[in-house]
């Protein structure tokens, strides 16, 4: 029997009415079933399984977000850092669980440094090796050092006997044709016993290269008063007879004389080099220690003198080459102890004050007489060995000779010492007079003496790439 339907477009009656919203409550809590079932579901999967771990732990986000949400500001709960954030449902929201067969690992946050737990570390102490890398000497002056060699201590006669002095004087006059009187010898007797303790000295004399790299380290016009306050060397603007050039920002000199000794070096000028380098000058007795050796020889290499092994003025040589040789080129003539050029090339200015009468006092002291450094205070400083342009008289490992520190003799040069252990040979600085102290005034006629050569015209002057200086006749 057909149904009639016509009645649905006409005004529903009550009964219609109560058909419809019973039909929209059953609808309604089905929906509200399946989401309520839904979230259970996902409670329990996230209790019971790892594939919601790492939700948010600790506040922060995993790798891939598995939230979808249609709150636009979804609020972070506070949770301590071992809770686990688990889905809530409200209104409006739906929580979705994505499951993952392997659980992802959480991404580090990059404002977070991770610290790898380890051992408490362990510093080693340097040892004595390490240490004696560590050095003090500048750096531009390191490659230059000259190569030390031990010279061993114990007890010599020093000085010389009047006989002795006698006997050099004759054969300066008639052997060599020079000027030479018994006047000269005076203070380098009577022979005394001195001991000193074994100590280190370099090979060889100074040289330019080493001298000027030293002043170009401390800096242009450092040779005016950069040597403890006092002048370092003379230059070509100080006496034109001088082979250094001072162009007013470098020091320097033709590399043909680059490893000569220098020469025109004031004592305060040797004596901050050596300072400068770690080492000091030595003393008069160990200067005549090295050069004399354990046999005590007159000169270096035996009692004879012997013109083939020492550069001074005999044999007599053409005068375009006088001067200096370069350092070491007489191998021949080495002391016992390896040093060379002892006995000739340049004089060498050494630690101690002068006074002529200091071997006098010396020899009446009743103390043994060990390390000795020489007066406290005096006018002139040491210098000892002979040069190129004296007789062989002044080649003597006994002579003594001065100057005064000030002076920038074109004979007269230097060399270096250290103490071979923290009891060796006198302290670094000896001889140096103490601090505030100045040098004395001579008091009388015999603070000096007539012990040095005679004063000879300075070698010939390399000429310069502007054109030669004038040029001096040797003695």
């Amino acid at each position: 029997m057909g149904r009639n339907y016509g009645s649905l477009g006409r005004r529903r009656t009550g009964s219609a009415t109560t058909q419809w919203v019973l039909i929209g409550f059953i609808l309604g809590f089905g929906c509200a079933a399946v989401a309520g079932l839904a979230l259970v579901i996902a409670a329990v999967s996230g209790a019971l399984g790892p594939d919601v771990e790492g939700l948010i732990v600790a506040g922060r986000p995993t790798q891939t977000p598995l939230v979808i949400t249609a709150t636009p500001e979804p609020v972070t709960p506070t949770l301590e850092p071992t809770e686990m954030l688990l889905p809530t449902a409200t209104v409006g929201q739906v929580v979705v669980v994505a499951p993952s067969p392997t659980p992802l690992p959480p991404t580090p946050d990059p404002n977070l440094i991770q610290v790898e737990p380890s051992a408490t570390p362990t510093v080693a102490a340097p040892t004595a090796a390490a240490i004696a890398q560590v050095s003090t000497v500048p750096e531009p002056l390191q490659s230059k050092l000259t190569e030390m060699r031990r010279v061993d201590g114990g007890t010599f006669l020093m000085g010389t006997t009047a006989q002795e002095v006698a006997a050099a004087v004759t054969e300066c006059t008639n052997v060599y044709q020079g000027v030479c009187t018994l006047a000269y010898g005076e203070d380098s007797s009577p022979p005394h016993q001195v001991t000193v303790d074994s100590f280190l000295m370099e090979v060889t004399e100074v040289t330019y290269d080493q001298f000027l790299t030293f002043m170009n380290w401390k800096g242009p016009n450092s040779h005016r008063n950069g040597c403890d306050g006092q002048p370092c060397l003379a230059t070509r603007a100080e006496d034109p007879n001088s082979n250094v050039i001072f162009d007013s920002a470098n020091y320097r000199v033709l590399d043909a004389i680059r490893n000569f000794p220098v020469v025109g070096v004031t004592w305060y000028g040797a004596n901050a080099y050596c300072r400068a380098i770690g080492r000091r000058l030595p003393t008069e007795a160990e200067w005549e220690r090295a050069a004399r050796g354990p046999q005590n020889f007159l000169y270096p290499w035996g009692n004879t003198f012997d013109t083939a092994l020492a550069k001074t003025s005999r044999p007599r040589v053409d005068p375009a080459q006088a001067g200096a040789a370069a350092v070491g080129s007489y191998p021949a003539g080495a002391s016992a102890f390896g040093m060379l050029d002892m006995a000739g090339n340049v004089a060498e200015w050494v630690s101690d004050w002068y006074s002529p009468t200091y071997y006098v006092q010396q020899a009446q002291s009743a103390a043994p007489i060990i390390n000795p450094v020489g007066p406290p205070a005096g006018v002139e400083k040491v210098v000892r060995g002979g040069s190129w342009d004296a007789v062989p008289f002044f080649s003597r490992s006994v002579h003594r000779q001065s100057r005064e520190p000030q002076s920038a003799a074109f004979w007269i040069g230097f060399r270096c010492a250290a103490d071979l252990n923290a009891g060796g040979a006198g302290a670094a600085g000896a001889g140096l007079p103490l601090a505030g102290t100045t040098p004395l005034a001579a008091t009388s006629e015999e603070e000096t003496t007539a012990n040095s050569q005679p004063t000879l015209p300075p070698p010939p002057v390399i000429p310069t790439s502007s054109g030669p200086l004038p040029t001096l006749p040797p003695g």
